[in-house]
C-alpha cells in the first residue's frame, strides 16, 4: 500500500507524467523572469488504493495535512544534488493537501525563475526534491528506501527548449522507439483500464501575443497570450506527436 502511494508521488514529480490531473503553468514576464507552478490532483488513486489495501490501509498515516513547505528547509539533506541544484530547490515551495478519509491528495510546487533558460533545470531537480520530502511525510523514510520505481516519465522522450521569444517541444524518436521497455509508464497506462482519466495540461502565459503557435494538442487564447497544451498518457502511447508544439512570440 505504501509503495502504491509513493509510486504515485513519483509520477507527480515530473512535467507531463501519468498523473490523474497534472497541470503546469508557466508565466513569462517581459524581461524573461516568471514563475513555474505545478498542481497535481491524485485523489482518485486513493479510492483505488483502498480497494487493494484492505486492512493494510491502517499502515498509512490518516492525519489531515494542509500545509505549505519551504523547500529550502530540506534542500541540503537531499542526496544526489549538486550545490547548484540545491540552490534551485531552495527557491521553491511545496503545498500538500491530504485527507485519506475524504480521498483527497493534492500537491503543488511553485518556483520563481529569473530567465526562461532556468525552466528545464527547475523541472529536472524538483522531481528529486518532491520525492524525498513527500515520501518522508507519507512513508516515514526516503523514497528509495521503500522500493519506489525508478521509472522514466513522458518528458524524458521529448526535448523542450525555452528561449526569449520561442518555445519548442519535439519528440526524441530514437528514444521513443524503445518506449515499450519503460515498465513504469506502462504500469501508469494500465491504470486507465481501471476507469481513471489521466489528463496532463501545460499552460504558458506569454508576455505578448504569439506570432506562431502550432501543435496537435495546442489551443491559443483569443488574445494570443495564453497557450494550452493538453494530452493524456494514451496520447503519449498512441499519438506521441500530440505533445509536440512550437510557439513564437
Amino acid at each position: 500500500m505504501k509503495r502504491f502511494l509513493l509510486a504515485s508521488i513519483t509520477a507527480f514529480t515530473f512535467f507531463l507524467t501519468g498523473c490523474l490531473e497534472n497541470t503546469q503553468e508557466v508565466t513569462i514576464e517581459a524581461d524573461g523572469s516568471g514563475s513555474l507552478k505545478t498542481t497535481s490532483d491524485m485523489s482518485g488513486l486513493i479510492s483505488i488504493a483502498k480497494q487493494f489495501a484492505g486492512d493494510k490501509m491502517d499502515e498509512i498515516p490518516q492525519d489531515k495535512i494542509d500545509t505549505i513547505i519551504s523547500l529550502a528547509l530540506g534542500a541540503d539533506s537531499i542526496e544526489g544534488l549538486s550545490d547548484a541544484e540545491k540552490e534551485i530547490i531552495k527557491t521553491g515551495t511545496l503545498r500538500m493537501n491530504m485527507d485519506m478519509g475524504s480521498d483527497k491528495m493534492v500537491f503543488g510546487l511553485d518556483f520563481p525563475f529569473s530567465s526562461v533558460a532556468q525552466i528545464n533545470d527547475i523541472n529536472a531537480v524538483s522531481g528529486k526534491a518532491i520525492t524525498e520530502i513527500a515520501a518522508n511525510k507519507i512513508g516515514g523514510g526516503a523514497g528509495g528506501d521503500d522500493g519506489m520505481p525508478k521509472g522514466f516519465t513522458m518528458d524524458d522522450y521529448y526535448t523542450i527548449n525555452y528561449t526569449q521569444g520561442a518555445i519548442e517541444k519535439k519528440l526524441n524518436k530514437e528514444k521513443y522507439a524503445e518506449v515499450d521497455k519503460d515498465e513504469f509508464l506502462s504500469s501508469m497506462k494500465q491504470l486507465t483500464a481501471m476507469g481513471l482519466t489521466m489528463k496532463n495540461t501545460l499552460v504558458i502565459n506569454l508576455p505578448r501575443p504569439a506570432t506562431k503557435a502550432e501543435g496537435k494538442g495546442l489551443t491559443l487564447s483569443e488574445d494570443k497570450k495564453k497557450i494550452t497544451v493538453e494530452a493524456s498518457i494514451d496520447d503519449f502511447f498512441d499519438e506521441p506527436s500530440k505533445l509536440e508544439f512550437i510557439v513564437e512570440y
